[in-house]
């Protein structure tokens, strides 16, 4: 089966514009799974758990020791000041809020940032601890 010329040449722009745009392709954010991020926190590994869920969620139930910065209009201000060095894990209820937050500081030329798969959903459904309250939360 022959690839008609127009069909080709149209294909080709798609993905010339597709690789031109922020975030695509070139920036994958890379994930980490439940278990592996536990294992992680529990050997004390230099990480810093970000929640960027909204500030009810974070009350609710989030992984000890991260920080709640809500991703929204002043997300991008107010990680500015860290360390571009460090490795970042970003959270939220189901993982798909802390991938946006993730590229975005990707973006920003943060090094090592993962997304926590399936995020604070999938952390409950494998039994892993969670604290309750409002530490730790940037405002």
């Amino acid at each position: 089966m022959r690839v008609k010329f127009p069909f080709a040449l149209l294909a080709g722009f798609v993905l010339l514009f597709l690789l031109r745009v922020p975030g695509f392709a070139f920036n994958q954010v890379l994930e980490v799974d439940a278990n592996t991020l536990n294992k992680w926190v529990s050997e004390a590994k230099d990480v810093v758990l970000i929640d960027v869920g909204s500030p009810g969620d974070f009350a609710e139930g989030h992984i000890p020791a991260s920080i709640s910065i809500p991703l929204g209009a002043s997300f991008e201000g107010k990680i500015k000041n860290l360390s571009k060095g460090k490795t970042y894990i970003l959270i939220c209820p189901t993982g798909r809020r802390s991938a946006k937050a993730a590229s975005l500081m990707i973006e920003q030329g943060f090094e090592k940032v993962y997304n926590l798969k399936g995020g604070i959903t999938d952390w409950l459904r494998k039994g892993l601890k969670v604290a309750k309250g409002t530490n730790n939360v940037i405002s």
